[in-house]
């Protein structure tokens, strides 16, 4: 809790002597703008940018392999640049950031955690890469303006209430064989009116499934065998 609380607080340059960032180091500076992180930084703690209201935009260097649970907990982030280096996006992440408009996940990424993406409002489409294989529960819960996915993986788990509560419109995923959801996965949504999109040679076996609720099933455009 190094600079916990300092509402004072408006920007920061960090040292490259400093290694790690722990637990709740800036989480409640209210008045925090800007910060740079070193590339001598290895690893960010649990709720270290927590409710830093005023954060809008921060980069992570390439020296950190993960984002910690309730990392960026009900930050003001519109943006944020996840290096290559990052394999993990912990629970609750960016859970009520409700200023991030789009995000980037970089392809090491294997795992979202649960209420990953939880309650950010601003959110309207996102693309999740091939190489992550898990949603957590609720990851995209209450995005209420998620209106677009693209699921680039090709084997990949959803947890309960994975996209509850969102505007889902166009849903594209890339799996030959349809994943097990729950029928939580999509409460209240209006999928019944929504477009599915999913490989060539798969639509029946969707139809099939717990995905046969969507509107329209047809094949994804950009489906490579």
């Amino acid at each position: 809790k190094c600079f916990y609380k300092c509402t004072g607080l408006t920007s920061v340059t960090i040292p490259s002597s400093v290694t790690s960032l722990g637990d709740y180091c800036f989480s409640s500076c209210s008045s925090l703008t800007s910060v740079t992180i070193p590339s001598s930084v290895t690893s960010i703690g649990s709720y270290c940018f927590a409710y830093c209201s005023l954060l809008s935009v921060i980069t992570i260097p390439s020296s950190v392999t993960s984002l910690p649970d309730d990392c960026f907990l009900i930050s003001g982030l519109t943006s944020i640049t996840i290096p290559s280096s990052v394999t993990s996006l912990g629970d609750r992440c960016f859970l009520g950031c409700s200023s991030l408009k789009s995000i980037d996940i970089p392809e090491s990424v294997t795992s979202l955690g649960w209420a990953c993406f939880g309650n950010c409002t601003g959110l309207t489409s996102i693309t999740i890469p091939s190489s992550v294989t898990r949603l957590g529960d609720s990851c995209f819960e209450e995005c209420y303006s998620l209106f677009s996915v693209d699921i680039k993986s090709t084997s990949i788990t959803f947890g309960g209430n994975c996209f509850a509560s969102t505007a889902i419109d166009d849903f594209t995923i890339m799996a030959t064989t349809p994943p097990e959801i729950t029928s939580s996965c999509f409460d209240k949504c209006n999928i019944n009116l929504a477009r599915l999109m999913v490989p060539k040679n798969s639509i029946n076996d969707y139809r099939n499934s717990g995905w046969g609720e969507f509107g329209t099933i047809s094949t994804a455009t950009d489906f490579k065998p």
